[in-house]
């Protein structure tokens, strides 16, 4: 009881963090959470932005927080941007709660082409995942190195098509895995927006099937909020999770 009491303080203290800090918008805002597809967006030059999610995953009935997808990205140059990552995980086993770090990743998106016409955005996206920077069970054994192609197809002022394609790497297994996922993302308003996507994980060891589907909302043009949903479509009632966020552009500098 005492750990879910610190859970839910912690979740409250950081969204009213974020909530206010509203401010105009000096450079355009572009965020990468929620879901599990990432899109072409690059962070301006100069902008730190923190993105933060927390997910409880059902998991058979055992639940397991994760403070999730931990992202910090740095606009480098014009089109590229460097990124710090990682999870922290809250777990249950018998009647204890334990706590744990999947380690750090690091990584760069570079912005290669913006879209014209029917042509799409598109991105790339590297991560390398990194060994000794997390609780021994949750961290990779080696370097483990991760590539995405990202395209990004809007097709009118509120409906939008994107989708990755992608080898990981789990730092084992010499042989990658692929990764698969289209995302259809429509805007309601100038501030909301929904989202459904369909993901998949190709392996030598199984293959797995996601779905996504959720809303986010621009507090400010500089905060957003989101809350999301995702199932393994082949075992729903056991896999699933939920989980809720915000991406924050903590500077604004001038173009």
């Amino acid at each position: 009881m005492r750990m879910a009491k610190q859970i839910k303080t912690i979740i409250i203290l950081l969204f009213v963090t974020v909530i206010v800090v509203a401010q105009e918008q000096e450079v355009e805002f572009t965020a990468d959470r929620p879901g599990a597809s990432t899109g072409t967006g690059v962070v301006a030059k100069n902008v730190i932005q923190w993105e933060q999610g927390v997910q409880y995953d059902g998991d058979g009935g055992s639940g397991q927080f994760t403070f999730s997808n931990t992202l910090f990205r740095y606009g480098l140059f014009k089109g590229v941007e460097l990124r710090l990552g990682g999870d922290a995980l809250i777990y249950k086993e018998g009647d204890k709660w334990h706590s744990a770090f999947s380690g750090l990743s690091i990584g760069t998106k570079i912005s290669c082409f913006e879209g014209k016409g029917g042509i799409p955005a598109i991105a790339i996206l590297a991560d390398l995942a990194l060994p000794k920077t997390g609780n021994e069970g949750f961290v990779v054994e080696r370097l483990a190195p991760s590539f995405y192609l990202l395209f990004d197809n809007p097709v009118n002022d509120w409906f939008s098509i994107g989708y990755n394609v992608g080898a990981e790497w789990n730092g084992e297994d010499a042989t990658p895995s692929a990764f698969v996922a289209l995302c259809l993302g429509f805007s309601i308003n100038s501030r909301l927006g929904c989202f459904a996507e369909s993901y998949n994980n190709f392996a030598r060891y199984g293959n797995f099937y996601g779905v996504d589907f959720g809303l986010n909302y621009m507090v400010s043009d500089r905060v957003q909020l989101d809350v999301a949903a995702n199932i393994d479509a082949a075992n729903p009632r056991e896999c699933w999770a939920v989980s809720c966020g915000f991406a924050w552009q903590i500077n604004n500098p001038k173009r």
